[in-house]
């Protein structure tokens, strides 16, 4: 796979056992899926880690390697994008309103998120999908003055760590486009999040 940039993403919110896809106002839309486009200026960069385990370890027996293993898978994202909404940011890092403003809770939500990366040499479509985990708001805040010849953005961070899916039985799924098995989003929707329901209107972001 020949990977290039990112199409688009979706994030989304889970019930605490991580089995059920939250809705209109428990989640973040009509059918609980948020798709990171223009409304939050797309996701400028999705780094991913630990699709495998970090190492291998061998044994040895009679002076000579006689297996190897892997180390536990632990996926990790780090997800920028460029201008949440504050509610949808609190939703998703676990953050609660107390008076007229936001503060951190004890307990994170179950959420997830899929990334989809296009191909280089083709037309299709490779996607990472995270069907549960919690994220984690960046606990850094860069922010600088502007000058008298530039602005200095300063964009939404996310640190995500998947857990196992109950629906998967799995930390993660890849599913490509060039796949004979591949239909659509649709279905791949489906599969990871056994609730999901497809709308034909663009749902209401948190």
């Amino acid at each position: 796979m020949l990977l290039h940039g990112i199409t688009t993403a979706w994030v989304f919110l889970k019930s605490a056992d991580g089995k059920n896809l939250l809705t209109k106002d428990s989640g973040l839309s009509d059918n609980g899926l948020l798709e990171l486009g223009r409304d939050v200026l797309g996701v400028a960069s999705a780094e991913i880690k630990g699709l495998d385990g970090s190492k291998l370890e061998t044994i040895s027996g009679n002076n000579t390697p006689q297996y190897s293993y892997a180390d536990p898978l632990k996926p990790t994202m780090a997800l920028t994008v460029n201008s949440f909404k504050m509610a949808t940011y609190a939703k998703l890092v676990g953050m609660e309103k107390q008076g007229t403003g936001w503060q951190m809770a004890d307990i994170k939500p179950v959420g997830g998120c899929v990334i989809k990366s296009p191909h280089m040499t083709d037309d299709g479509n490779t996607y990472f999908c995270f069907p549960s985990g919690n994220f984690l708001a960046s606990a850094d805040k860069k922010l600088d003055s502007d000058t008298d010849s530039k602005k200095t953005p300063v964009t939404d961070s996310l640190n995500f760590a998947a857990i196992n899916d109950p629906n998967i039985n799995g930390l993660y799924r890849i599913y490509d486009t060039s796949d004979s098995d591949w239909k659509d989003e649709d279905t791949m929707f489906k599969e990871i999040l056994p609730d999901y329901a497809k709308t034909t209107t663009p749902g209401s972001p948190a």
